[in-house]
Order: C-alpha cells, then structure tokens, then sequence
C-alpha cells in the first residue's frame, strides 16, 4: 500500500512539475512569437492611391488614363505610399510582360507621393502594366492602362482631296 500511495504522488506530483516545465518555456517563446507580427506590421507598406496620368501638378495627378492613344507619347505613374518611412519602393513599367523601365525612391516619410514618367514609342501599344514594388521584392499594387492606335481617319477633307461642290 506505501508503494501504491508513493506511486500515486508521483503520478500527481510529475503532471505539476511537467506543467511548469513546460509551461515557463512557452511562456518565454510567447513574447517572441508576440513581437514578430508588430515588427512586421510596422514596416507594411501599402499604396493608398495609385493611378496613370497625363500629368503631375503640385505633386497630385490631374486626371486619370486607363486608355491612351498612340498620338501621345508621355504618360506618368503616381502613387502615395504610407506607412513605409526610410524604405524603398520601385515603380516596375512592364509591356507584353517584359519589364522596360524601373524607378526607385526613397520614402521619407508616413505618407509620401512619387511618380514616375515613360516616353512611349508609338509602335508598343497594347496593355502597360506598372507594379509597386518593396526593397523586398514583394509587390504592394498594379494598375493596367492600354496603349492604343489613333484613328487614321482625318476629321477634316485633306488639301488633296477638294470638298464636293454643290449640286446645281
């Protein structure tokens, strides 16, 4: 009967012990595991706003293009970038899935605004794709806008080909 007693205290003192052992361990890795999210939430990145332009004045985008015809050449990609001071981020120009351009900027601040500009040749039309890119290559936005061909039809009678004249 000693032996059975002494056995059962074993049995109810180890389960303590064990879940102390194990419990100071997990303890100590929960502050570890704690602070990993709000590093990385610190330094998340987002695009607040993003779009194509014809334009930047006082550092905001005048309009917005989703489609530009080939008589035009220069085209701008805005974005504001928060939550991301002394960061990079690159602006990727992509046509028919080629990269053709990047800019990089240094962010300076919460929310910073940056743009970058193409000269388009008017023979790449199709779709241009730009993506916001981190320092660590994780993509943050896209925007699309396709490149299209102007009209070939004058809107007005060439000097070569005279008006009709009136019927008498």
């Amino acid at each position: 009967m000693k032996k059975l007693i002494a056995l059962l205290s074993t049995l109810v003192v180890l389960p303590a012990f064990a879940a102390d052992e194990y419990s100071a361990p997990a303890a100590a890795a929960a502050p570890a595991t704690a602070a990993q999210p709000i590093a990385q939430n610190k330094s998340t990145e987002t695009v607040a706003r993003a779009q194509f332009t014809s334009a930047i004045q006082d550092r905001e985008p005048v309009d917005k293009v989703t489609k530009l015809l080939n008589d035009k050449t220069s085209i701008y990609y805005f974005s504001e970038i928060k939550d991301a001071p002394n960061q990079k981020v690159t602006h990727r120009w992509e046509h028919d899935g080629k990269v053709v351009h990047e800019m990089s900027f240094d962010i300076g601040g919460e929310r910073w605004r940056v743009y970058s500009n193409k000269t388009l040749d008017p023979n790449q039309t199709g779709e241009w794709k730009v993506t916001v890119v981190d320092a660590n290559g994780g993509t943050l936005g896209t925007n699309t806008f396709t490149y299209e061909a102007a009209s070939a039809t004058p809107t007005q009678p060439s000097a070569a080909q005279p008006a009709a004249a009136p019927v008498r």
